[in-house]
């Protein structure tokens, strides 16, 4: 009896206790931007009790009836509520840099536990400019990424992207770029569909890409639908371009009589002449007529076309809580600076989202993108412009609509027939994505995910060159006769391309939180398999040149094809731990294996690891003093082992016969196959480890700064050691260099409020020094200009050190003897070893044009309606070497070349320091590879500035628009540089040989709805 009545009495107290328990549930969100708190500590007030905030903001908790809650989230001022059932908690903002949650390799976390060196980029800093290609919009706003335009040409202006350095010699040096998970090209994307990039710098954040993320790793994470009703956007502009630099060049006079100066410096006959005195008296005393006198500018007369580009946007956020979708169509044109010369594209993005229950939900991407890129078939854009600038005044242009003249060429080539008439080279580039992800909660705690992408893009090249008729002036007549057809020969050639690459990923994350610890475990694999099949077919001689198909041509018949394959598979995984938010530890690894290596000697496969550390110090009691000053404040380290699988060759390991070697046998030729390339089925993976100390600060709650210090050593870099030409083969890729590259990042930002004034200014500083460490069995690797060896940056600028002119016959006798016969005038060389001549063993180390002290300054001011940004970028110290047309008067090597405006501060007596040696026919001797072209190209460039007005909103009201902002902006402005007039800094290597880049104007509107 006693049993019974104790068990009534404890049944009795349990049901007394649950009926003072109660389940909450709630939802945390930022009382700012409304959007989710994602990790946010939830702890019972007085207990060990407490739990935290999921993707979603939400969370759910067991409580006693009457229990206070404390919220508390980095970035955020702590919150106290009282225990309700249903809960909306608001959390107010301190500092939102610290709360803001930043994509990572496979997965999300908040920047304040981040251990690794990452910038991520939100989509209000890349709309600031208006651009062709979205990566351009990396310039400048995150330190150690080094993003360099080549060329203005649209459809191909896209710049070299460098993290931290350079990562190999002859593989590949680009970073991996993703795309919602999927390898794809950051220009496949229209900025107004990006929600972020993220820049992954260190080992710490790349080592979970691992064979691919030796050279950093992109993060791109377009935006998603909402969950209340429907948003429109439009976004619009239009801009004008221009280029930002042209060489000056010579009149006709002037290339007469400086031509002359060539000829008796060259043959030492004062009275020698290319141009009779008689002429040039007459082009003095006429005027030009484009019959017998010609002063033509080829720069203005080809550079016609509009240069107008325009890009419209349409965006769609829709949804609720079960489902939503954001959509996006965008089409951009982008004319040239020569005729004929145009890039269009148009692209649909449908990013839909299903949440089928609290447990299962599906989120997806589909993707259209076609491009066209249009440019002369008479040569290439880069070319014209050569030919335009090198090309001399007295040359016959064009006499009508269809009538071209020579040039002054023997060869009758004309840029300006090249670039109206010469036919069209078209590339049309079709592309579609499909990406699917299942992500599955069985409990709060696991998250799964199950997906599948597949890529495929068809590039087609089309080019038919016309001929265009060549007329001469009939001076008798005053007409104009025809000469010939030019080239004449008309040709057609298409190649077609198809690409497939299919992905397939299957990760879970386990998450665990209490009220001191945090540990996320993630785990995964992951596949790629890509498939490119071409087909390519020419022929020449069409009778009718509107009738360009393949099967219409007479001669000249040929065709291609070709096919390859490749596959890489990885197993990864990640754990982070985090104790009292002050202490933070991540572990990365990835088992990765490529097909680009040899199974049979276990080379295929290879394990990346990485840790890194990190220390909240101003959560610990002690800071507590400071908090005032500096309200956080961490030091974190890493290092760990990243690969490179982009080796030059898809199967370096397998010997693989070439075509086209055809051999005589029984009196008839046969086609053949040839072994040309010796193997190493050894061949694997280039490795880098990477070493990383950083420091993250908070201070007077408005200044942030983030520093690192990173060494970066790259080992088994592949190369070629030389055999011995008997053997009969190149040599094969031998795993053998090693290389280094050591630097610094510092940014720094400060935001603030004046009254109604509300600005911030952001500024950058990094540093990264490049020296090649190890080139086993070879003493250099040599490119001609470039030369590569230990101890020194790759492919440095390597000739002879110039010391000046000679000045007078006096010198160059006292002088060490030289390899070539100087006269006075001519560049003079040092005798650096000593031995009383200079020759090929005074050649030295001339300099690099690797960047130093890359710098940009970024600054948003708002008041009222007005905004304004303004930004500039530019590097401390490059160097760069010019050469060819344009940089060497009266040098061309494929047509009869002039001089530009800067050629006439030339040597003569009376000019002894002039820029420019003494005037020759050809640039001669003159041109050897040596210092005296190595020029300095730093710089500073006003990359962009935008003024824009958000309309009141009573007006919009009365319109039925949201909002609408316009706003007017700028780029490349002006630009401060020592670097040599007509001449790009940005452009490396300068010769004439470019297509400039662009200086824009612009006017734009967005509108939203």
């Amino acid at each position: 009896m006693k049993q019974v009545v104790l068990l009534f009495l404890l049944t009795l107290g349990w049901t007394s206790a649950m009926a003072q328990s109660i389940a909450i549930k709630g939802k945390i969100i930022d009382g700012d931007t409304r959007e989710a708190v994602v990790g946010a500590n939830v702890a019972v007030k007085g207990t060990n009790k407490g739990t935290s905030t999921d993707a979603n903001g939400a969370f759910s908790l067991a409580v006693d009836k009457g229990a206070t809650l404390i919220v508390s989230s980095i970035g955020y001022d702590n919150a106290e509520v009282a225990a309700t059932e249903d809960l909306a908690i608001t959390l107010k903002p301190n500092d939102r840099t610290l709360s803001e949650v930043v994509v990572v390799g496979y997965g999300v976390q908040k920047k304040a536990n981040l251990t690794g060196a990452v910038t991520q980029l939100k989509s209000t800093d890349l709309l600031k400019r208006q651009v062709g290609t979205t990566s351009n919009l990396l310039q400048g706003l995150a330190p150690g990424v080094s993003v360099f335009q080549g060329s203005g040409k649209p459809g191909a202006d896209s710049p070299t992207i460098r993290i931290r350095g350079i990562g190999s010699i002859f593989s590949s040096q680009a970073p991996l770029i993703l795309i919602d998970g999927v390898v794809s090209s950051l220009d496949n994307v229209d900025a107004n569909a990006i929600e972020s990039i993220t820049v992954l710098k260190d080992a710490a954040s790349t080592a979970i890409y691992g064979s691919r993320a030796a050279n950093g790793v992109v993060l791109v994470r377009t935006k998603r639908g909402g969950t209340n009703g429907v948003k429109v956007g439009y976004n619009v502009f239009v801009t004008k371009q221009e280029a930002t630099n042209i060489p000056e060049k010579v009149s006709a006079v002037e290339h007469m009589e400086l031509s002359n100066v060539a000829q008796r410096n060259q043959t030492g006959n004062p009275n020698a002449f290319v141009f009779s005195q008689a002429l040039i008296d007459k082009y003095k005393s006429t005027a030009p007529d484009n019959l017998e006198v010609f002063n033509n500018d080829w720069v203005k007369l080809l550079l016609t076309n509009s240069g107008l580009m325009q890009n419209h946007n349409l965006t769609v956020e829709a949804g609720s809580e079960k489902a939503s979708l954001f959509a996006s169509v965008s089409y951009l044109n982008q004319q040239g600076l020569i005729p004929n010369n145009s890039y269009n594209r148009f692209d649909l993005r449908l990013n839909p989202d299903i949440r089928f229950n609290d447990k299962l939900r599906l989120t997806s991407v589909l993707f259209f993108n076609q491009s066209t890129r249009t440019e002369p078939a008479g040569g290439s854009p880069e070319f014209i412009i050569r030919q335009a600038i090198g090309l001399p005044a007295t040359g016959p242009a064009k006499f009508g609509d269809g009538m071209y003249g020579d040039a002054g060429q023997s060869n009758r080539r004309n840029p300006l027939g090249q670039a109206e008439s010469s036919g069209l080279l078209q590339v049309t580039t079709p592309s579609f994505l499909g990406k699917a992800s299942f992500i599955y909660t069985p409990v709060k705690a696991l998250e799964i995910e199950a997906s599948a992408a597949r890529e495929q893009w068809y590039p087609n090249t089309k080019r038919f060159q016309k001929n265009y008729n060549v007329y001469a002036p009939n001076i008798a007549n005053k007409s104009y006769d025809l000469v010939a057809p030019y080239p004449g020969t008309n040709a057609l050639s298409e190649s077609y391309s198809t690409n497939y690459r299919t992905t397939y990923l299957a990760q879970a994350t386990y998450t665990y939180r209490d009220t001191k610890n945090e540990a996320k475990l993630l785990v995964g694999a992951q596949s790629e398999e890509g498939v490119t099949r071409s087909l390519g077919a020419s022929r020449s001689d069409f009778i009718n040149e509107e009738l360009p198909y393949l099967s219409l041509g007479g001669a000249n018949r040929d065709n291609s094809g070709g096919a390859n394959e490749y596959a890489l598979a990885g197993f990864y995984g990640r754990l982070n731990y985090a104790f009292q938010d002050k202490y933070l530890l991540e572990i990365n690894g990835r088992y990765d294996g490529s097909s680009r290596f040899a199974q049979a000697l276990d080379k295929q496969w290879g394990f990346f690891p990485s840790a890194s550390a990190g220390w909240v110090f101003s959560n610990e009691k002690f800071f507590s003093g400071l908090s005032s000053v500096i309200s956080f404040a961490k030091v974190r380290a890493s290092y760990g082992t990243l690969g490179n699988q982009g080796v030059p060759e898809l199967y370096p390991f397998a010997g693989t016969y070439a075509s086209g070697n055809d051999y005589y046998f029984n009196n008839t030729i046969n086609q053949g196959l040839a072994l040309t390339d010796a193997v190493n089925a050894g061949t694997t993976w280039e490795q880098s480890t990477q070493f990383d100390v950083g420091v993250d600060f908070q201070l007077l709650k408005g200044l942030s700064i983030t520093a690192d210090y990173y060494v970066r050593k790259i080992s088994d870099i592949l190369m070629r050691r030389p055999i011995p030409g008997y053997v009969g083969l190149n040599p094969a890729l031998l795993n053998l260099g090693k290389m280094e590259n050591r630097g610094w990042e510092l940014s720094a930002t400060y935001r603030n409020r004046i009254g109604g004034l509300r600005y911030d200014v952001t500024g950058v500083l990094s540093d990264v020094q490049n020296k090649v460490t190890e080139l086993p069995g070879v003493p250099y690797i040599d490119e001609g200009l470039l030369r590569s060896a230990e101890g020194y940056p790759l492919r440095s600028y390597f000739g002879y050190q110039a010391v000046g002119y000679f000045q007078s016959k006096e010198e160059i006798a006292s002088s060490p003897t030289h390899f070539f016969t100087p006269a006075p005038g001519d560049i003079k060389y040092a005798d650096l070893n000593g031995d009383g001549k200079v020759n090929a063993d005074d050649r030295t180390f001339i300099g690099n044009n690797f960047p130093r002290y890359e710098y940009s300054i970024n600054a948003n001011l708002s008041y009222g309606i007005f905004d304004l940004n303004l930004f500039g970028q530019g590097v401390g110290r490059k160097e760069n070497y010019i050469s060819g047309t344009g940089a060497w008067p009266f040098f061309a090597g494929d047509f009869i070349p002039s001089l530009l405006a800067i050629h006439k501060d030339y040597w003569t007596p009376e000019n002894p320091n002039a820029t420019f040696p003494r005037l020759l026919p050809a640039i001669g001797v003159n041109g050897t590879n040596s210092s005296f072209w190595v020029k300095n190209s730093a710089y500073f460039r006003l990359k962009n500035v935008n003024l824009g007005v958000q309309m009141p909103q009573t007006l919009t009201n009365k319109l039925g628009i949201g909002s609408a902002r316009l706003y007017v902006s700028a780029q490349n402005l002006f630009t401060i540089t020592p670097f040599w007039k007509g001449f790009d800094p940005e452009i490396n290597n300068n010769t004439a040989e470019f297509y400039p880049l662009i200086k824009t104007y612009t006017i734009g509107l967005n509108l939203k709805f």
